[in-house]
């Protein structure tokens, strides 16, 4: 015996089989460096284990441990009693594994490795995760769609997942990544299983992946050489031939094994494939000892193990019977024999060419040593487990990569969608595109349909089509493969062909790219978008794409035909509405937000209001977007992300300080111009007539702070009557509050109050909502248009802020509305849907310091607009200049005031914004408890939305606790981190 085993080591040594002359004691620490670059990671170990075994085996368990028969869980029971057998009586080597769930998975593999004396080698194809054969398997992007993407840390971290999920499972070897580096577009079995047709791109993300997977101690399978990228058969049921010169094969196809073999890869996979410049004799390439040991073995200096496609595969069985197909491949150079069929007479076959002298002893060693070794890699062997990955990391890195991966290949100066306020229609076709519409619904109104063929769909939509401005397609596939159009709906390109030119069309394609053969088929579109496969987040990110939420940058991995080749896309302009994306994408955890969860949760525990929205953006992405509690403290309507909230004061900013903004952009308006210079009839004969705007803007022109103008309309408590009507009547038509009307124009009462009101003899700053009521006066005057008009029509509609504007019980449901104060002294009602402040509520509803309403997200948005220095959506709304002018300190540092936008203190605590703001930081608080601040220094853009006046405006309870400011505190903290 001990002879003997002296010898296989000789046979070893002499083999190139063993890379260290010797061990050191620590068998894990060899004392010599390996041979060479680009050897197997699992053939870095001491050999020890593996020869052990192998010296302790028969000829036949030898053999055996060349054989991976398929293991299908959900078979059921009979099925796993066969295995059994299997493993018992001819010790075969490994299994892989197919259809089933990871609980009867991980059953079946316990089982079945409880039955083998030697650990079974587990394997399955992974190709993107454990999902390719378990139902409940985590699926990864497709490799097509990572080549698109064009990330390799993100390809990496895709690899690290897989591999962790596997590990997990008890999964030693994933048959993959794919190499194929896809050069023909007909392709059947490849396509969006490779990265792509650039050699390069494929070998860099390759490496990637393999590296991935094996740092959780997981073999990984390049596949399938010498290379199954330009064949138009699918050898699952043909053999394909490859017509490539072997220059071809090395420049093209070789290019990721090389990559790979340096990456450390595990195995190679042989295709059955028929390549006449390598094995003129037809003999597929798995079964071919030239291509195996001349090409894979010396020229690619592959050491490695070497398995073949799985043996049942029509390319072969055409041909062979199962026992001739079995030893071929065993001749040939695989060191494990996939999926093979006759198991018992196979290896009885192969056992009888050893002892005849047809297949030496050495080679039966060296082939078993090889698996063996790649078992105590994977499975005997402990290394310091890595840490898992942060779920936060691999979520993003699959977010960022079906982001990245969205190719535009045509545009027609439509991305990004400039007026949000068209008549907007989204076609899904082939699915209900509920993610695309989710995320678009944060962008615009529209009208939504669905329904699953496109023929259908143009029966039904014909004659409506034409009155939309903006037409988006959503052509959606259930699959993938390349059957039946890829899956696409039946007629999509004949539904396209006849889209209104008068429109303005957007396509979109979630599914398999190889489905669009020539340009002409968008002759009537203006827009198209790839997204490789059709995932949420996919949906999701192209909704977000063609708003302008992000840029395009990405370029086709593949050629689709002669006008979109490899290396063609069209990069879409720069960011400049708001992206709604996930904390980690600016490397952030989801938990550093939650004080504030606990902070806001604090605020409604201790009644400080009953309900809230938190919204916060960093470089123009919302990262944090939460809602909590109540409308009401009966807890009866939850707060949502749609719910909306009286802005109060936020007014100013967002409403008449933006109308100034415009009209001096204009050219109409100045800040350094009075009152009198626009109000010259209004103001004639009163100290107001000059005042200056730049004073009244920055609150220290000398107004009074506030003026009860509800308490003189007002008889016994109630309002006049004289005044006031229960329903439009008359002169009485302007809308108070529920079923609460007044005169028409009362709002030229207000004015001549304050009009007949003295200035203060100190022209400090104290802030009055007074000198508001003269800029919606001096807007309305100067642009002939009301101010809730103009802004509507000029600013928020066609920027897509949906929620944002006054009135909104003209466009919105009640229960989208917050409700504020339980009104005891003057409309005597529950204000809901009216605005809170009296006086604007005396105005229609419609006042220069009040009367907004809008969700927190689309706040969020108008002050994205500020901070993108007057651009949203591709369009330029103000000018740089004119906002630089308005929300810079007007009179520091005695008054600390932009123009109608408050800032932070000069110096010491205090005032609206936490300390660790920027000075050159604006924004504005509201009394209703809200507040929007943006920082253009540090790019942060902060809005908190509550009702806390409901059910009395007398609960300070918000500022007591100084809720808003702690709540950014936490923002600076994290975001500064």
């Amino acid at each position: 015996m001990k002879i003997t085993f002296i010898f296989s080591i000789v046979i070893l040594f002499s083999s190139g089989l063993l890379s260290w002359s010797m061990y050191s004691k620590n068998e894990d620490e060899p004392n010599l460096k390996p041979s060479g670059k680009g050897m197997p990671a699992y053939m870095r170990l001491s050999p020890q284990w593996a020869l052990e075994k192998l010296e302790s085996m028969t000829l036949k368990e030898k053999i055996a441990q060349s054989f991976m028969i398929e293991v299908t869980p959900n078979k059921g029971v009979q099925h796993i009693n066969q295995i059994d057998s299997l493993i018992e009586k001819h010790k075969v080597g490994g299994i892989i594994m197919f259809q089933g769930t990871r609980d009867n998975t991980q059953a079946t593999i316990q089982r079945l490795q409880s039955k083998s004396t030697v650990p079974l080698l587990v394997g399955i194809d992974g190709e993107w995760g454990s999902n390719m054969r378990l139902a409940d398997g985590e699926r990864f992007p497709f490799q097509l769609t990572i080549g698109a993407a064009n990330e390799l840390k993100q390809t990496n971290l895709i690899g690290q997942a897989m591999g962790a999920e596997l590990n997990s499972l008890g999964i030693h070897l994933s048959f993959s990544p794919v190499v194929d580096v896809n050069t023909n577009p007909q392709n059947p079995v490849i396509g969006f299983r490779s990265f792509g047709e650039n050699p390069l791109l494929v070998a860099r993300h390759a490496s990637e992946m393999i590296k991935g997977i094996q740092d959780f101690n997981v073999l990984t399978c390049m596949k399938h050489f010498p290379g199954h990228g330009d064949t138009d058969v699918d050898s699952h049921y043909d053999l394909p031939l490859i017509t490539k010169t072997k220059k071809e094969l090395s420049r093209i196809d070789w290019l990721p094994y090389r990559q790979g073999r340096l990456a450390g890869a595990s195995a190679v996979m042989m295709g059955h494939l028929n390549v006449p410049a390598l094995d003129s004799s037809g003999t597929p390439a798995s079964l071919s000892p030239i291509i195996i040991q001349e090409n894979l073995r010396k020229e690619l200096k592959f050491e490695g193990l070497v398995i073949s496609d799985a043996l049942n595969m029509k390319a072969l069985t055409k041909k062979y019977d199962d026992v001739e197909i079995a030893k071929k491949a065993y001749i040939a150079g695989n060191d494990i024999l996939l999926y093979p069929n006759a198991i018992e007479k196979s290896i009885a076959e192969i056992a009888a060419a050893v002892e005849s002298g047809e297949i030496s002893t050495a080679i039966v060693n060296e082939k078993a040593l090889r698996v063996l070794r790649a078992k105590y890699f994977a499975i005997i062997h402990k290394p310091e487990k890595k840490p898992l990955i942060d779920p936060e990391v691999i979520d993003y890195a699959q977010v960022d990569i079906y982001e990245k991966a969205l190719t535009v290949i045509k545009n027609e100066n439509v991305i990004p969608v400039q007026d949000a306020s068209a008549r907007n229609f989204v076609l899904n076709i082939g699915g209900e595109g509920k993610a695309f519409n989710k995320s678009a619904e944060k962008y615009m109104n529209a009208t939504y349909g669905s329904i699953s063929s496109a023929k259908d769909a143009y029966a039904i939509y014909k004659f409506s089509l034409k009155n939309y401005d903006n037409i988006f397609v959503n052509l959606i596939a259930p699959s993938v493969l390349p059957r039946n159009d890829f899956s696409y709906p039946e007629g999509w390109r004949e539904l396209l062909k006849k889209m209104p030119e008068s429109s303005n069309v957007y396509v979109n394609f979630f599914g398999n790219p190889y489905a669009i053969d020539d340009r002409w088929t968008f002759e009537n579109v203006d827009a198209v978008v790839l997204a490789f496969q059709n995932t949420e987040i996919g949906q999701n990110r192209a909704a977000q794409l063609l708003f302008g939420g992000f840029q395009a940058t990405s370029v086709l991995p593949i050629t689709l035909s002669a006008d979109y080749q490899e290396g063609y896309g069209l990069k879409t302009e720069t960011a400049s509405r708001l992206k709604f994306t996930i904390p980690m994408e600016l490397g952030i955890s989801n938990k550093a937000f939650y004080k504030i969860d606990s902070i806001a949760n604090n605020g409604i525990t201790e009644k400080a209001f009953p309900g809230c929205q938190v919204v916060v953006a960093k470089d123009g992405k919302v990262i944090y977007e939460k809602a909590f509690g109540y409308q009401t403290y009966d807890s009866v309507l939850a707060v949502d992300y749609k719910t909306m909230y009286d802005l109060a004061s936020v007014t100013k900013i967002a409403a008449s300080t933006t109308g100034l903004m415009y009209l001096q952009d204009e050219k109409k308006f100045s800040l350094d111009s009075t009152i009198g210079d626009y109000l010259s009839g209004l103001t004639r004969g009163t100290v107001y007539r000059n005042l200056k705007m730049r004073d009244v803007m920055a609150h220290q022109a000398g107004l009074i702070p506030w003026v009860p103008f509800y308490t003189q309309t007002l008889v016994n408590g109630k309002p006049n009557e004289q005044l006031y009507a229960t329903s439009p009547f008359g002169n009485r038509n302007a809308v108070v509050a529920n079923n609460l009307y007044i005169r028409d124009n009362y709002e030229d009462d207000i004015l001549k109050v304050i009009l007949s009101k003295p200035l203060r003899r100190s022209k400090t700053y104290k802030y009055s909502d007074l000198g508001y009521y003269f800029a919606k006066k001096i807007i309305e005057s100067t642009a002939d248009e009301p101010l809730d008009q103009l802004l509507l029509n000029k600013f928020y509609a066609p920027m897509g802020l949906t929620t944002l504007g006054y009135h909104p019980l003209n466009s919105f449901d009640l229960k989208r509305i917050a409700p504020t104060e339980k009104d005891t002294y003057f409309r005597h009602q529950l204000v809901h849907g009216y605005v809170h402040d009296m006086g604007a509520a005396m105005m229609n509803g419609v006042g220069g310091h009040a009367g907004l309403f809008s969700n927190a997200t689309d706040l969020a948005g108008f002050m994205q607009m500020l901070l993108n220095k007057g651009k949203y959506g591709g369009r330029q709304y103000l000018s740089s200049s004119v906002i630089e002018e308005f929300t810079d300190c007007q009179f520091c540092p005695r008054n600390r005031r932009g123009a109608g936008f408050d800032k932070p203190v000069i110096e010491g605590e205090g005032g609206p914004a936490a300390e660790a703001v920027s000075k050159s930081s604006f924004g504005h608080s509201g009394f209703t408890g809200t507040l929007a601040w943006a920082d253009p220094e540090k790019n942060i853009n902060y809005v908190f939305l509550s009702n806390r006046v409901y059910p009395s405006a007398e609960n300070w309870k918000i500022v007591r606790m100084n809720i808003r400011t702690e709540i950014q505190k936490v923002i600076y903290e994290v975001l500064e981190d």
